[in-house]
């Protein structure tokens, strides 16, 4: 083994559990939110709506990965089950959208600030072109590569 593989191994593998780390965190291992409003005080069936609601309002946020569920006879008897579907579904759409709206925006930033660069790289090279204007194309793309 060479010695930049020995060097390489050991941060390789602190990505590996940094990024086995986010895995376990964004999959849910550890308790629901359902499940950590009853060790709040909630009862078991607000705690159960509240799940149920929460993976329901993500599924029609749009979330490919999350299901319907709602236990009918359950929601229609029970006002704590039904007061915890309902304030999951709430809270988890209205998550869900915002995540997507904070996406759709960080996009549109990162367009604006490429076409802002692009502009810039132009009106240099059109700057270079007219205050060079006997040389070709070649000599003015190394003399912007020197001012970088």
């Amino acid at each position: 083994m060479t010695r930049t593989r020995k060097i390489l191994r050991p941060a390789r593998l602190a990505v590996l559990a940094i990024l086995g780390g986010i895995l376990l965190v964004q999959t849910g291992c550890g308790p629901s939110q359902g499940q950590r409003l009853v060790q709040e005080g909630a009862s078991t069936e607000y705690g159960q709506g509240f799940d149920d609601g929460c993976s329901s309002g993500k599924k029609a946020a749009g979330d490919m990965f999350s299901q319907f569920h709602k236990k009918v006879r359950l929601y229609q008897q029970n006002a704590d089950y039904r007061q915890g579907w309902n304030d999951g579904h709430e809270e988890c759409l209205n998550e869900w959208r915002s995540m997507e709206r904070q996406q759709e925006l960080g996009i549109k930033q990162q367009r604006a600030l490429d076409e802002q660069k692009w502009l810039e790289k132009k009106e240099k090279e059109d700057k270079a072109r007219q205050a060079l204007p006997k040389l070709n194309q070649k000599q003015i793309d190394i003399l912007n590569r020197l001012g970088h």
